[in-house]
């Protein structure tokens, strides 16, 4: 038996469209998103491909002391690499989860309003082995 997830309520899918924005829905039917990288064209995209491979290198120890001739400035090359990752980051999410966080450990502090939002919408079901 498949588990069955119920309804959201208004107040739970306005949260969740507010805070939901990393990623966004590119194939519903095989589960697929896409991140979206904001780029100036296709230097930009040679240039995060050269970052990546260059950080790969220095991270293998190939690129000791940090200068070869395939990698002249490494400094710069990392700081790109660790510019993208600051990219992916969820913070919008993780707002999110503090919120839901908040109301599942502290009810009486946030108020009616959170505890509906959270009877509405959490679900427990029998551990498998229960049900045989």
């Amino acid at each position: 038996m498949k588990n069955q997830i119920p309804p959201l309520s208004p107040a739970f899918r306005e949260l969740a469209e507010q805070h939901f924005v990393l990623l966004a829905a590119a194939n519903t039917a095989k589960k697929r998103d896409v991140l979206q990288l904001n780029l100036s064209g296709y230097g930009d995209v040679m240039q995060l491909i050269g970052d990546l491979v260059k950080v790969s290198i220095l991270a293998m120890g190939e690129g000791e002391p940090y200068s070869n001739a395939h990698i002249p400035q490494p400094l710069v090359n990392i700081s790109g690499v660790l510019g993208i990752i600051l990219d992916l980051i969820p913070y919008e999410e993780a707002d999110l989860l503090d919120q839901l966080r908040a109301a599942v450990l502290e009810p009486d502090l946030n108020g009616v309003e959170a505890a509906d939002f959270l009877v509405e919408n959490i679900f427990s079901t029998m551990p498998v082995g229960l049900m045989e």
